[in-house]
């Protein structure tokens, strides 16, 4: 579980956009989660754009940090337990 806090980016513009739908790609296919939270004006409006809720997933983006930590709580008490060797 990755959580993005993002409350010091100020803006974002479509490389922004791909360099995070890119991250969470990547963390998805090891198994992890991405959580944003905490985005100014100008990059949620981004943000909220339909294709990136549909990739991200709109329960993974959140308003602020305890928001995020609530989810990721959230998230890890739904994965199931890994098998211990």
């Amino acid at each position: 579980m990755v959580i993005l806090r993002l409350r010091n980016m100020t803006a974002i513009d479509a490389t922004g956009i791909h360099a995070i739908e890119t991250f969470a790609k990547r963390l998805h296919a090891s198994g992890r989660s991405l959580i944003l939270c905490g985005a100014m004006e100008q990059p949620s409006k981004l943000l909220s754009g339909a294709r990136f809720v549909e990739r991200i997933g709109r329960e993974n983006i959140m308003p602020n940090v305890q928001a995020a930590l609530d989810r990721a709580r959230e998230v890890h008490l739904e994965q199931p337990l890994a098998a211990s060797f």
